[in-house]
């Protein structure tokens, strides 16, 4: 039997839970914490005490509990025969359970994570106690990726290995994230950003060997689709022809309750859309049943540039996604339609597809440039218009100063600067001062 009970310390009120199997008593301190924390424990206490008596397993609720709390109330309870002595869990052990349990995890973020977690355990050992990691070795730990990765790549192993430790830190495994304090820098690196012109995409185009390859082609420059991902849910039956749109299922914001999004087919878009319609055979309505979302499209890729002649570009389909997005918004589309097309936020777009440099901003360089020399014009004949006036309009001798056209428009439209041009014409009375020799 088990009762709880309170005493007044100075600082507040502390509780504690009595014990007792009829032949000896317990005395559990649980220091100071809400009354209902308290209650919480009681009961579970009591079930423990329970269950061992009666030679039975544990609840899943008091079995999680047991696992939540902290090492100080774990040892009073192992102190008062309840609990076994906890083995102290380790960095290997640790990650193996978290990913386990991490049910809602789509494939593709469970191998990036057991990705970065590779890399820890071959840094850090995966046999080292999970709450003897320190925050030195955290910093040290980012200063070795970066010898050996890129920085966009390092902020997503400091960010995965941050959570990590949220993990453990929450259910009181350890007393304080190491990673807190690593600065996980910039996630995306601009020089891999790159621009597909018009003529790569046309030599990839004809570089293909079947109407489903250029569509593949044609999906990810013109329509912005993320590939493999998107193009394993796309449906025959789901293109509406009539009003040229079709529907894009997306993986990858399935989890912010955008499972799918509907697209224009544009114009670019359409020949290679029908063509790959007018071939494909009857009865199968996926328009790429080989294609699975573990599936790589690298090899793919990679041939079709090589027969079309053109170096590869650093992350194809992703450039290709880029530069549909830049292109868009170049093309006088308003930016919210644009991100709604191609199924990301603003701040997203900013950050990994808008580019502002390299090809994409050739255009408005020469725009601005031809801009430039229009104005030019434009002033040197004003300029030349009003050479050898002065600023009121009145004939000048030629100096080196060169009036210009802004000086004598404002001072001609001056009723002031009229009346002093008037006076320094007046006839002399032999009165005026005389300069000093």
């Amino acid at each position: 039997m088990a009762s709880l009970y309170s005493v007044a310390r100075n600082n507040g009120k502390a509780w504690k839970i009595s014990l007792s199997d009829g032949e000896k008593r317990v005395v559990i301190s649980l220091g100071k914490m809400p009354k209902k924390t308290a209650e919480l424990c009681l009961s579970m206490i009591e079930q423990i005490a329970a269950a061992n008596a009666a030679g039975q397993s544990y609840s899943v609720e008091v079995a999680t509990w047991t696992q939540s709390i902290g090492d100080d109330l774990h040892a009073k309870l192992v102190n008062a025969g309840l609990l076994r002595q906890r083995q102290r869990r380790t960095l290997g052990t640790f990650i193996a359970d978290y990913i386990e349990e991490r049910t809602d995890w789509k494939p593709s973020t469970r191998s990036a994570f057991r990705t970065a977690m590779k890399k820890m355990l071959a840094f850090f050992g995966k046999d080292i106690p999970l709450a003897s990691v320190t925050a030195e070795q955290c910093h040290k730990f980012k200063a070795e990726m970066l010898r050996k990765h890129s920085q966009g790549s390092v902020a997503k192993h400091i960010e995965r290995g941050r959570s990590l430790f949220r993990a453990a830190e929450k259910r009181k495994l350890i007393t304080e994230n190491p990673f807190a304090d690593v600065v996980a820098g910039r996630r995306t690196n601009p020089d891999t950003k790159y621009f597909v012109t018009e003529e790569e995409t046309q030599a990839l185009l004809g570089a293909c060997n079947s109407p489903k390859q250029r569509l593949i082609i044609a999906l990810a420059r013109y329509g912005g689709l993320r590939c493999p991902s998107e193009l394993t849910g796309l449906k025959w039956s789901e293109v509406n022809w009539e009003r040229n749109r079709f529907i894009v299922h997306s993986p990858k914001t399935e989890g912010q309750g955008k499972a799918k999004r509907i697209e224009p087919i544009f114009k670019e878009l359409y020949p290679f859309f029908r063509e790959a319609f007018e071939t494909a055979p009857e009865g199968i309505d996926r328009v790429y049943p080989e294609i699975t979302a573990k599936k790589s499209l690298g090899s793919f890729i990679t041939k079709v540039a090589t027969r079309a002649g053109i170096v590869l570009w650093e992350k194809p389909f992703n450039n290709m996604r880029s530069t549909r997005a830049t292109e868009l918004i170049n093309e006088g589309y308003p930016a919210h339609i644009v991100n709604e097309w191609m199924g990301h936020t603003e701040a997203v777009a900013m950050a990994h597809y808008r580019q502002s440099t390299g090809k994409a901003a050739d255009k408005f360089f020469e725009q601005a440039a031809t801009e430039n020399t229009a104005t030019s014009k434009a002033v040197a004949k004003t300029v030349a218009e009003h050479a050898g006036k002065g600023c009121c309009g009145v004939e000048v001798e030629n100096s080196d100063f060169v009036t210009t056209s802004f000086i004598s428009t404002t001072c001609n439209e001056s009723g002031y600067s009229a009346k002093r041009a008037k006076k320094a014409q007046m006839t002399p009375t032999g009165i005026e001062p005389v300069p000093r020799p």
